[in-house]
């Protein structure tokens, strides 16, 4: 299945470019921008969890006799009352 504009870029799962995987506090991090958001976070006394939650969007379903796979969402950190989503810049992917 296509999104709309995505007429010449296939549907693979792309991996974040020039993204530099760093461990600190004893998390894996895929990122220098998650890893600064975690410091950020707890020196301001946030408590988080670092993909810890995931989130069903979509439960799977059969439409015309085909199976469609559900959706999920892993946010890059949860607290009680929010979510964050880490992005760089943007890019192909």
């Amino acid at each position: 299945m296509k999104k709309s504009g995505d007429e010449n870029h296939s549907m693979s799962n792309k991996k974040v470019k020039n993204a530099t995987p760093l461990e600190y506090d004893g998390i894996n991090f895929k990122s220098k921008l998650e890893m600064y958001c975690y410091k950020l976070l707890k020196e301001n006394q946030i408590p988080v969890e670092y993909e810890n939650v995931k989130f069903q969007i979509l439960e799977p379903f059969v439409y015309n006799d085909e199976k469609i796979r559900g959706m999920t969402f892993l946010p890059d950190f949860v607290g009680d009352t929010f979510v964050v989503e880490c992005k760089g810049f943007m890019n192909d992917a």
